[in-house]
């Protein structure tokens, strides 16, 4: 692998990675039409995924502290009514990653079988093509993250393991589907995401064998292409979720889909 793959590479995990199409079933599709396409590694591929966790605790770093903050008034007085003002929101994202972390692992060897097949990676991709549609369609109420709304949520990331099922798509449009601020669901969405990728980066980490210092500056560069990236597709999703325009990825999913279970 060299820079300009690395560079690629770094490029289509940063943007797929938030916006809602699936980075994984791309990279199935990806292998599918490129069959001598090599892997580029573990290290490699956790590095990207560690980019894209760094562009999540970038974008929300203000949101982020402050959940911190807040947090400690578990045991400093001072802090106390900052906890009660954001405590749904930080137990909704701990409670969030629970059936998250069960489904997923669950999941984990039939999505490295039975789900690798084109076919499949397409109809998830209409099923998520059909969730942003309903998802702009959803009434708005207003409401806040609470108990059962973050645990849905975590049960629908859950889900999304699986390859052509957007991670981003649909638990934003779950937190729609609940009446959950339009801004807030996004938010959420991207903040719940963190110990997704965090455990996902941590149980890739322990199967690494060896870094090979020659290729350091070429992994460097995938990670800044990825991070930018990343910074970049969470800036447009915050924005396209607020107008109510999550279909105009949905035509591109269900293009794609239909392609995967024709032609691929």
């Amino acid at each position: 692998m060299n820079i300009l793959e690395a560079i690629v590479l770094g490029l289509i995990q940063g943007f797929t990675e938030f916006l809602p199409v699936s980075s994984s079933g791309h990279l199935v599709i990806a292998h599918s039409l490129f069959k001598d396409i090599s892997e580029p590694g573990l290290l490699f591929d956790t590095l990207l995924h560690f980019a894209t966790l760094c562009a999540v605790l970038i974008f929300f770093r203000k949101k982020i502290l402050k959940l911190f903050t807040s947090l400690l008034g578990l045991i400093l007085p001072s802090k106390k009514v900052g906890y009660y003002e954001n405590k749904n929101y930080i137990w909704g994202i701990i409670l969030a990653s629970i059936p998250t972390g069960i489904i997923g692992l669950t999941l984990k060897p039939y999505v490295e079988t039975t789900f690798r097949s084109t076919a499949y990676v397409g109809y998830a991709l209409i099923l998520t093509s059909i969730l942003l549609i309903l998802s702009d369609k959803a009434k708005n109420n207003n409401l806040e993250i609470g108990t059962l709304s973050s645990f849905l949520i975590g049960i629908v990331q859950g889900f999304a393991v699986i390859p052509g099922i957007s991670r981003s798509g649909s638990t934003i449009a779950t937190a729609l589907f609940l009446g959950i601020k339009r801004e807030e669901a996004a938010e959420f969405s991207f903040l719940v995401s963190l110990p997704a990728i965090l455990g996902a980066t941590l149980l890739q980490i322990k199967d690494i064998n060896a870094i090979d210092m020659g290729m350091l500056p070429v992994y460097l560069t995938g990670m800044a292409a990825a991070f930018i990236s990343g910074i970049i597709s969470i800036g447009i999703m915050m924005q396209i979720v607020r107008i109510a325009k999550l279909s105009w990825f949905a035509l591109y999913c269900l293009i794609v889909g239909i392609i995967s279970i024709v032609w691929l």
